[in-house]
């Protein structure tokens, strides 16, 4: 490098003398469409409505960071010829200081910016500057000035600091201007920089915050330090050494000038880590992790300047200010509609849920890395789960057992006898290669809400999975037409103005499609019973439904909830459905809600509103409005509150959520809590009927077109299930004893099965399975009237023996 400049007859100063004047001029410029009062949005409107402006902040930036460069450059060219150039050491001090200026100045048109990373910055700035002794508040004020106000940054930004370099740089270099073979090389340069490269700034949305890269390396000193304090000491040393670099005896100074190059190096290693090794939360990213390029490098997302953008100053104009940013998605999009109230473009933007880049002006920019289905839970952090929206719910989602399949997995491996215990912890997105594995491949794991969306429509009965969209996604009559008409005729674009919605309205529909397998509980739910008929062979009568254009059903006795017309919802609250953040065996583990806290014995458990937790109040006063002086029934396993309930003394009411409908809850009968049945669950009683499937046979076909579940594509090769008798009958009864609490509860023969592990395997050991198991049950099929006494206590199919006639043989004695 200094051979190059020798051959040029520059140097690094008179290079940063051309940079500092540039930095000068275009300071100017951008100081006048600038307002500190709204600062984001005015560095966001910018970007959007003018590319020049924007292409001059660029130049602004790109000037200002090589600026730094030059000067530390210049900086340890005169250390290293001292004794050449003669340099006095108090003046050798002023410009060591004058450097220390620079980074002020960097650091304060930072925070001007006025986005998450700068509002990060400047409270780790505040708080250190505040710690120390005597003046730090003082101090903390003089440079920052009120919280929330700009205007005294603003000030030491263009004025103080800039002030103060320029008399630094006239004291010791004697000029007023650069050489004009300078302002050209760095003029083209630089141009060519603002061109290609936008400068940063932070969506507001991404979970990792970080300050600029001079200062990245404090921010990594602070998080190894238990006492961030402390990290002044360093400051101070660093100051020490440069005015002993300066002024003291030939030895010193050289001892100095060492450990400044030691501090530097060590500076510059915490820089390249916190840059390149720091996410969200200043954790540990790498290159090879799946969101590496979002959470670490968010701030190397920029986009060349366009000076022909898309659309016209006037129209990006009228664009609203989202979340208190310009956004250029909707100088296109305004007139999109269909949105529900919460998650309305005017008051959120289309970036919050789409991802792209927001502040681009050309068409490709804008759509590059844009989600078209967002809400899936593989890019939840992105869209659903950034930091203004949902975070804490995406994270705790992927720990509840619609996410992790713990118990459907489990189960199935110690049937195969794979398993010790059908208690074990697992997940889905950990399945291996054995042939408990590939059944649960090919036939059992498609229904986990981490199974992503990848086709536009509405919610149906044979969606599965989803993520978020999985329960909140909602066609209105219009987005379905024209999605309808785009799809049989592509070149239509009206499906683009005819935006879905996501709502807290979650129906019935959209738990079916999961929930009508297995244990089938949103078809017994709604009455109906499947069989083992073909299409082609189900009557003609009100009496069957086809589902999913094969499967046929018989109508039984629907649930009495049903009846009324309550929905999932209006019992299963959040912490029950999107998980509590802990990892759970078994529904019954994860299950919060019981009966008994509807139709409650005496007094009911209560909650009042002012002690909900954040995310149910907020549900609350969305669906209801003023919730202050309320107060609710809460769950007596887990406290967590119904918010479609009412309480007053002792009696309570219900209110379906969807429907607005009321009811009073009725207490439970004296017979439910005579001292006879404590042990025995509401579910045990009031269950009318259960599904079941006796007999069924499992063999792997190796030429049988598959379908693996986990990945979504087709293969050659699968399990097949040979089903045997469907029976819709009032369930068996069974014992479940947890640490000291017994309890009789339904279950079903759910495991009267044989597997043929030696297909799959081909090792000859490997003989016929035959597995005849109960399976707690859930039956969804609630009747007010219980169950008789004589068809619990005399019946062969109540007490686990099947079918057949029932007799007791009593022996004397």
């Amino acid at each position: 490098m200094n051979k190059l400049l020798k051959k040029t007859g520059t140097t690094y100063g008179q290079l940063a003398l051309a940079l500092f004047a540039y930095v000068l001029v275009s300071g100017i410029l951008l100081a006048l469409p600038f307002d500190v009062r709204k600062p984001y949005a005015s560095v966001s409107t910018l970007m959007v409505t003018n590319p020049w402006a924007a292409f001059i902040r660029n130049f602004h930036y790109w000037s200002a960071q090589f600026f730094l460069v030059f000067s530390l450059l210049h900086l340890y060219d005169h250390y290293q010829k001292q004794h050449e150039t003669g340099l006095k050491p108090a003046l050798g001090f002023r410009l060591s200081l004058g450097v220390l200026v620079i980074f002020m100045a960097m650091l304060t048109g930072f925070l001007l910016k006025g986005d998450a990373d700068s509002l990060q910055a400047r409270q780790i700035l505040q708080t250190l500057l505040e710690r120390l002794p005597f003046a730090g508040k003082l101090l903390a004020f003089s440079l920052l000035g009120k919280p929330g106000s700009y205007q005294l940054v603003y000030v030491h930004h263009i004025a103080t600091l800039t002030i103060f370099i320029a008399v630094i740089i006239v004291e010791h270099s004697r000029k007023f201007w650069p050489g004009t073979k300078e302002l050209v090389a760095v003029f083209v340069v630089m141009a060519l920089l603002g061109w290609l490269f936008s400068a940063p700034l932070h969506d507001n949305l991404n979970p990792t915050v970080k300050g600029p890269w001079y200062f990245v390396g404090f921010q990594e000193m602070l998080h190894w330090l238990s006492h961030p304090a402390w990290a002044l000491l360093w400051v101070l040393l660093l100051l020490v050494l440069i005015y002993l670099a300066n002024s003291a005896k030939a030895k010193s100074a050289f001892f100095s000038k060492r450990s400044l190059l030691v501090l530097t190096a060590f500076y510059l290693l915490l820089t390249l880590i916190g840059m390149f090794f720091r996410g969200q939360d200043w954790r540990r990213g790498f290159p090879w992790q799946k969101d590496y390029r979002y959470t670490v490098l968010h701030n190397f997302k920029t986009e060349r300047v366009v000076f022909s953008p898309g659309f016209t100053p006037q129209q990006a104009a009228r664009a609203p200010v989202i979340m208190g940013r310009k956004e250029s998605c909707l100088v296109c999009h305004q007139k999109v509609h269909g949105f529900s109230a919460s998650h309305n473009p005017q008051t959120i933007g289309c970036f919050s849920c789409h991802g792209g880049n927001p502040f681009a002006t050309d068409k490709k920019q804008a759509h590059k890395n844009m989600l078209l289905i967002p809400g899936n839970l593989n890019d939840a952090p992105r869209s659903c789960g950034t930091t203004a929206c949902h975070p804490e719910i995406t994270q705790r989602i992927r720990s509840g057992l619609m996410a992790t399949l713990s118990g459907m997995i489990s189960v199935d491996r110690y049937v195969f006898g794979e398993q010790k215990s059908p208690d074990v912890l697992t997940d889905v997105h950990h399945l291996g290669n054995s042939a408990a594995d590939e059944h649960l491949r090919n036939l059992c794991v498609r229904c986990h809400l981490g199974n992503p969306k990848t086709v536009l429509g509405p919610v149906n009965e044979t969606s599965r999975g989803g993520g978020c969209l999985a329960c909140h996604l909602n066609y209105g009559a219009p987005a379905a037409k024209a999605l309808q008409k785009h799809q049989t005729r592509a070149t239509d674009t009206a499906w683009l103005r005819n935006h879905p919605s996501l709502s807290l309205h979650v129906t019935d529909h959209h738990c079916f499609g999961c929930h009508s397998r297995s244990g089938r509980i949103s078809t017994s739910y709604e009455g109906w019973h499947e069989t083992p008929l073909l299409a082609g062979q189900m009557p003609d009568s009100a009496g069957y439904r086809l589902i999913e254009g094969s499967r046929v059903f018989k109508k039984e006795p629907e649930d009495v909830h049903h009846q009324l017309g309550l929905e999932c919802i209006d019992c299963h609250h959040s912490y029950e459905l999107m998980g509590d953040g802990k990892r759970y065996r078994h529904e019954e583990n994860q299950e919060d809600v019981q009966c008994e806290d509807c139709h409650f014995e005496g007094r009911p458990a209560g909650i009042k509103a002012s002690q909900l937790q954040n995310e149910p109040a907020l549900v609350a006063a969305l669906r209801y409005g003023k919730i202050s002086g309320l107060d609710y029934l809460m769950t007596r396993k887990g406290h967590h509150a119904l918010i479609n309930t009412r309480v007053k003394g002792d009696t309570a009411w219900l209110t379906i959520k969807n429907s607005g409908k009321t009811f009073r809850l009725k207490k439970p009968a004296k017979v439910c809590t005579a001292k006879a049945h404590r042990d025995v669950s509401c579910s045990a009683c009031h269950s009318a009927w259960a599904p079941s499937c006796i007999g069924c046979h499992n063999t792997y076909d190796p030429d049988e077109p598959g379908y693996n579940m986990v990945t979504n594509k087709e293969k050659k090769g699968s399990w097949v299930e040979y089903t045997g008798q469907y029976l819709a009958q009032p369930p068996a009864l069974g014992v479940r004893v947890s640490g000291k609490k017994r309890e009789i509860i339904p279950v079903i023969p759910g495991m009267v099965l044989t597997i043929d592990r030696e297909s799959y395997t081909h090792r000859k050991h490997d003989s016929l399975l035959f597995r005849r198991l109960f399976a707690p049950a859930a039956p969804h099929t609630t009747a007010a009237r219980g169950r008789s006494c004589k068809s619990c206590h005399n019946d062969p199919v109540a007490l686990g023996f099947g079918k057949g006639k029932l007799t007791y043989n009593v022996k004397k004695g």
